[in-house]
């Protein structure tokens, strides 16, 4: 804030330097040395110095004048920035202090333009500003050499141009000059009164004649209240100095000369002109002070009047013409007639014309088609928004069927208010915020409902709804009323809904389909573009002036009372604010309305229900029959069942797997899932626990079963690694003729059980059959309860994923899953497929599966399946048992393998630990196998990594014309003996696996014992 009474300093005026005298000493020098060097040296020449002396002196002062002038000059330039400045710092406090003043006391014009800006109603201000013109600023500039120095900047500064000039009413204002000017001035002067005292304290009297706009100000005329306005007038050639009228206290004289005035009148004023005004007494201001008059016309002061008679009348400041009841029924409007309604067959209204309360002038009523097509509804917590959105629902349904309109109801305030109107039969959905993804479903259908309705009227050859009914009296599309309670949250919720109800807000009057938007805050919620077709404006109480002007264009919603809830204002683009007590609803009364209706057809519905918990083929027939379920091979015949997909005449192959059903919200439909792998790729299914993963496996393969052939490996370390390594054999060797499908079921189970070496090799291998297996015939569907580690590229390289329940969002988005369709609640078959919501077909009852015998979420048609036959692996028992074999076994336990293999009748067993260094000795130095007869058994050397390093030439002599096994032994102890670095394939763990590395180099896997149950 500025303060006028500090001074400001004028910049003093700089001192001249001083003129510069003559250098006598300094020229008198240089003769003085140059004599005494002459008769030193006796040289002539050095007199020549001498001349020196007074050219020095010269240049000196010459030198000293030239600093001088620059010194000046620059004290001067600072002076005048100085002054410079000063004037801006001036200026600017000149602005302030006119803005501070101006808002103390608005101008009669301000006033005018906007009324609800300028009201007060403090109840004490008497203050008036009769014009603007120049009054004492208070501002001082000290400083500088005397008074008459910037005498004009001094003035200047004192001075206030433009600024009010205030007067106070209390003790009475004279205004002298023509009647029509003085007129002009004392509506200006009441109109600033009117919007700083408060109405219920005020009485107001105002002459006869030329005052009758007065009438529509808040004021009483006829109580007796704590202070009264007096506008008085002169007659002409009436007496002159008249004392002041009894009990007067607010005092507006007018009189065509100064005699002519009451007396007492502390300010005086003569009307010169319309744009020229003095003052000829005031106690502020100086005798002669011109200003410029506020003066406005009849028209502008009957228009703020009545703004603010609207204002007190909202804020119970004044009586108004009726009184409004403080509650009322809906069922004691006469309006309210249940079943009394245009049937069909009838001619329909195209209004939806209902009461809704009472008012000053009694009904009120509300048409959403003619007033509207839009409405907004404002209203802070406690208000009663929810009763006033029951009521006009209710309201509506009982003047129209619901072949004429429907409801469709947006509660995210938890839905209780809403829930008795579910029984309207009008009503086709309502949708909380308790179910996120139910009230994301929904919503995104009403794009779909807009391209429908346009459909039917494009068929129709319909301009709008109104002209399809005249063309159809039965008529197929009755009114969308859509109604939203907390607008703001929801978008809260969902963002992306602010360009769909935009677009409905354009187009809806032409599609029948009609917005009530209904929150607390409409400032910065509702935009322009929207706000702009919502003509149909209602707000209760509000908790501040902008979100009343926002809904109605007055800020009168927020002086309505905070008991009075469901008191409400009412505006259209064609009535200002209507004041209007919301009836409330009751129960009973619902309930006679859906009894009226009770014989009336249910009307459609803009969505389909969610996707059921469970399906079955019957069930997927039924849809697709019905029409709910779009087949885009329907008309190829039924989906066959199991099996029957080419043995049953007439029915032509369906192109891939029957997955189950897929939601589409966005088209209003269902559409039947299929999944064809030769064509679209290969498939990544993610899945919790009892998900549904090997339920898609069994569809997968039953679809497949007419195109090719399908292997499907479950968790087992061997079988997927030579399914692998096969699959990879026949792709380098040129593919196979007939289409394969490889199916991995919890591939993150079998990953997680190999070890580290056979991971990143089993990766590798899978990710080039997914990268090249299209060119060779092969797909590859892969199932996976999670992704973690190296497992998270397997999203991009399979072109299709099929993501089931997960625990977590996380792994959701990770496996290729949108966020939006995240649920942890879905039931066993439900999931993501190609961006939409997908319940897979349920197994057939009665086949077990791995995830339960028959269950949800058991794949019971795993009975389809092609497994492969799991290979029959040698017995190194059996092989020692053959005459003339000979065995090197590396084992981690040599105690436990000699013991093992011992029990083979007449079988030998060397243990290199035991044996006798002689007898090792004696076979190492022959070089060869042992040689024993054709009926004795065969020999096996058994020792550990330790124990066959230490005998490296016995293994170097017998390793040519021996198999090598290695039981229970490292990759690191099998690299070790066999000097191999390629990797021998994995061994299940308890099962008595082996590795058997032959004399030619090949690796395979036998048994040393019976597997371990």
């Amino acid at each position: 804030m500025i303060r006028a009474d500090v001074p400001l300093t004028l910049p003093a005026r700089p001192a001249d330097p001083p003129a510069p005298g003559f250098p006598l000493i300094a020229s008198v020098a240089p003769l003085a040395a140059a004599g005494v060097i002459w008769l030193i040296t006796g040289s002539a020449f050095v007199l020549i110095f001498a001349v020196l002396g007074p050219v020095i002196a010269l240049a000196g002062m010459l030198d000293a004048r030239r600093t001088g002038r620059r010194t000046r000059r620059a004290n001067a330039a600072d002076q005048e920035q100085a002054l410079v400045t000063l004037r801006a710092e001036v200026a600017l406090r000149q602005e302030e202090l006119r803005r501070l003043q101006w808002r103390r006391t608005p101008s009669a014009n301000s006033i005018v333009a906007a009324p609800h800006a300028a009201l007060r109603w403090t109840g004490s201000g008497s203050d008036v500003s009769l014009g603007s013109g120049a009054v004492p600023s208070g501002l001082r500039l000290d400083g500088g050499a005397g008074l008459d120095e910037h005498r004009d900047l001094r003035d200047w500064a004192a001075t206030l141009p433009e600024a009010p000039i205030v007067a106070d009413v209390g003790g009475g204002i004279g205004i002298v000059g023509p009647l029509p000017l003085g007129q002009a001035l004392g509506r200006g002067l009441l109109v600033q009164l009117a919007c700083s005292l408060v109405p219920d304290q005020v009485r107001l009297s105002v002459p006869e004649n030329g005052w009758d706009w007065a009438a529509a100000l808040p004021y009483d005329t006829g109580s007796v209240c704590a202070r009264t306005v007096v506008v008085c007038e002169a007659p002409p050639g009436g007496a002159s100095g008249k004392p002041a009228p009894a009990g007067s206290g607010l005092i507006i004289a007018l009189a065509g000369t100064l005699e002519a005035l009451p007396v007492g009148c502390d300010t005086i004023v003569r009307m010169q002109g319309p744009g020229r005004a003095e003052v000829l007494r005031s106690g502020v201001h100086a005798w002669g002070t011109g200003f410029r008059p506020e003066l406005i016309t009849v028209e502008q002061a009957l228009r703020v009047a009545r703004v603010l008679s609207d204002r007190a009348a909202t804020a119970g400041l004044v009586p108004t013409s009726r009184a409004v009841p403080a509650s009322v029924a809906l069922g004691e409007l006469t309006g309210f007639r249940p079943g009394h309604r245009v049937r069909q067959g009838q001619s329909r209204s195209p209004s939806l014309r209902c009461a809704i309360g009472v008012g000053e002038s009694g009904e009120v009523s509300l048409d959403l088609v003619g007033a509207g097509p839009h409405a907004v509804v404002g209203g802070t917590t406690g208000s009663g928004k929810s009763e006033l959105l029951v009521t006009w629902v209710a309201a509506m349904a009982a003047v129209a069927s619901p072949a004429e309109v429907t409801f469709l109801l947006v509660d995210f305030k938890g839905g209780a208010a809403f829930a008795p109107l579910c029984a309207l039969p009008h009503c086709v959905g309502l949708i909380t915020d308790l179910d996120g993804h139910q009230s994301a479903r929904a919503l995104a259908s009403l794009a779909a409902e807009l391209r429908y309705r346009e459909r039917v009227l494009g068929r129709a050859g319909a301009r709008d709804i109104v002209h399809l009914w005249g063309q159809d009296s039965g008529g197929m599309l009755p009114r969308l009323v859509i109604v939203v309670d907390e607008f703001a949250t929801m978008l809260t919720a969902f963002p992306d809904l602010h360009a769909l109800f935009i677009d409905i807000a354009a187009r809806g009057r032409s599609l029948g389909v009609h917005l009530i938007l209904c929150t607390q805050r409409p400032t910065g919620v509702v935009r322009d573009a929207l706000l702009a077709n919502c003509t149909l404006r209602v707000s209760l109480r509000v908790n501040n002036r902008a979100d009343s002007v926002a809904v109605l264009g007055t800020d009168a919603a927020a002086a309505l009372g905070a008991d009075q809830a469901g008191r409400c204002l009412i505006a259209t683009d064609s009535s200002g604010p209507v004041l209007c007590q919301v009836a409330t609803t009751s129960q009973q009364e619902i309930s006679d309305l859906a009894a009226a209706a009770a014989g009336e057809p249910r009307p459609r519905r803009p969505w389909l229900d969610l996707l059921p918990a469970s399906l079955s083929r019957v069930d997927l027939l039924a849809l697709v029959a019905s029409g709910t379920a779009v087949d885009e091979y329907a008309s190829d015949g039924p989906i066959p069942a199991p099996g029957q997909d080419c043995a049953a005449p007439g029915i032509r192959a369906k192109p891939g797997a029957l997955l189950g059903l897929l939601d589409e919200p966005e088209l209003q439909r269902y559409r039947v899932a299929r999944y064809e792998p030769m064509g679209e790729g290969s498939l990544l299914v993610i899945g919790g626990p009892r998900s549904g993963k090997s339920a898609a496996l069994a569809s997968v393969v039953a679809g497949f079963a007419p195109v090719g052939d399908a292997d499907l490996f479950g968790a087992d370390v061997e079988a997927v690694w030579d399914a692998l390594v096969q699959a990879r054999r026949r792709l380098d060797a040129g593919g196979s003729p007939v289409a394969r499908l490889l199916l991995l079921d919890d591939f993150d189970s079998v990953h997680a059980r190999w070890d580290q070496e056979h991971r990143p090799a089993a990766l590798e291998l899978l990710a080039g059959l997914l990268r090249d297996g299209a060119d060779g015939g092969v797909r590859i569907v892969v199932a996976a309860q999670r992704l973690t580690g190296s497992l998270q590229a397997l999203p991009t390289l399979c072109q299709r994923r099929l993501v089931l329940r997960l625990a977590d969002v996380g792994e959701h988005v990770a496996a290729g899953g949108a966020a939006a369709l995240f649920d942890d609640q879905l039931p066993p078959g439900g999931g993501t497929w190609q961006g939409h919501r997908i319940q897979l077909l349920a197994p057939e009852q009665g086949r077990a599966g791995p995830d339960g015998p028959g269950g949800p979420g058991s794949p019971g048609s795993l009975g389809l399946m092609k497994r492969p036959d799991a290979p029959t692996l040698p017995d190194v028992a059996a092989l020692l048992g053959l005459p003339g074999q000979t065995l090197l076994v590396v084992s981690g336990s040599p105690s436990r393998t000699a013991a093992a293999l011992g029990a083979v009748p007449g079988a030998r067993v060397v243990d290199l630990a035991a044996a006798s260094h002689d007898a090792i000795a004696e076979v190492a130095h022959a070089g060869a196998p042992l040689r024993l007869s054709e009926t004795q058994s065969g020999t096996a050397f058994v020792g550990d990594v330790d124990a066959w390093q230490a005998q490296w030439s016995l293994l170097g002599a017998l390793r040519p014309h021996a198999d090598l096994v290695f039981d229970g032994c490292s990759l690191a102890d099998y690299r070790a003996i066999s000097r191999r670095r390629d990797l021998p394939p994995p061994l299940a763990p308890n099962r008595g696996r082996v590795w058997v590395l032959r004399p030619d180099g090949t690796v395979h896997r036998a048994t040393l014992r019976p597997p371990v149950a």
